[in-house]
């Protein structure tokens, strides 16, 4: 039995009629078939009718490897989906756990921004009650402030701007407050307060009018008089620089002090003075001892406070420090 090569039955199948007049007629293989000592055989198998279903099992293949590719394909894709989905709801997950933790801290913020504005305006508070009640008692300037406003609630969304608006508000008022702060305390430490004497000293003679201790008639006493023995330390009450220091008319031995803010004080009929013309002297420093010198009846510290040209009368003084 001889079978044709198979390029050639290939060939057979794809190839095209020679000629017009042949494809017109349907086209056969025939295939002889022969044995020694047997009658020859032969079979015809049509061409045409192979090449078609050649075709249909072909486009069969095709399709079915189509179907296959893309039901693979779907899997392919609906796996990097869920993945893709996966890693959406990762990520969901982890931005809805930041803004928990960022609604967190936007509350504590404002908590302790809360308490660092009631602290501020605490000592807001506390400041204007000083200078008020200081203002009732000395020749200090006072203020007083109103405050209004629009309340805006606090959420989510304009949390960061107004809390940020409100670290810039509490800056602003405390730089507002510390240099208040720093010219009360300069304030507090220039005013002259309190007995430049220590000890339960009796006042021999109050400040303003009083009989005449030389003589006849009514005079003007323009201090306090302390009934001290002489040698008495005698203390600055105040933070100063020393404007005089020596005799003067009508006091003997005489220490003046030059305070910030207007004040000066006065301390005469001294027995020794231990300071000098420009020196800095501060609050409960001693500067002199007492004594019995100049216009005096007795040793005693006579004692003058001065704002501006104007004398004033240490009582008031003497009680705020106390």
């Amino acid at each position: 039995m001889r079978l044709p090569k198979r390029p050639a039955l290939i060939s057979a199948l794809f190839s095209k009629p020679a000629n017009p007049r042949a494809a017109a007629h349907s086209r056969h293989l025939e295939i002889l078939i022969t044995r020694p000592g047997h009658a020859a055989h032969s079979f015809r198998i049509d061409l045409d009718a192979l090449r078609r279903v050649a075709i249909w099992v072909l486009a069969a293949v095709a399709l079915w490897l189509t179907v296959t590719l893309f039901m693979a394909w779907r899997q392919v894709a609906s796996g990097n989906l869920q993945q893709r989905a996966d890693e959406l709801a990762a990520q969901a997950a982890t931005a809805q756990s930041a803004n928990v933790r960022l609604q967190a801290e936007n509350g504590a913020m404002t908590s302790n921004l809360l308490a660092l504005k009631q602290r501020v305006d605490g000592l807001a508070s506390t400041m204007r009650g000083f200078v008020q009640k200081r203002a009732e008692q000395f020749p200090v300037e006072a203020k007083n402030t109103n405050q209004g406003g629009i309340a805006e609630p606090l959420n989510a969304a304009n949390a960061p701007a107004l809390l940020h608006d409100e670290v810039d508000l509490i800056g602003a008022r405390l730089s507002f407050l510390l240099p208040q702060a720093r010219h009360l305390a300069s304030l507090e430490a220039a005013r002259p307060m309190g007995d430049p004497v220590t000890g339960n000293v009796p006042i021999t003679s109050e400040y303003g009018l009083r009989p005449n201790p030389m003589g006849r008639g009514v005079e003007f006493h323009n201090g306090i008089d302390f009934g001290v023995k002489v040698g008495t330390p005698i203390q600055a009450t105040a933070n100063g620089v020393v404007q005089s220091a020596g005799w003067k008319s009508g006091y003997g031995n005489c220490v003046v002090i030059d305070h910030p803010f207007g004040y000066h004080s006065l301390f005469g009929h001294l027995s020794k003075i231990m300071v000098k013309p420009g020196d800095t002297i501060t609050r409960g420093q001693v500067i002199a001892l007492s004594g019995n010198t100049g216009r005096s009846t007795g040793p005693h510290l006579h004692y003058t406070l001065f704002y501006g040209d104007k004398t004033l009368d240490p009582a008031t003084y003497l009680l705020a420090q106390r």
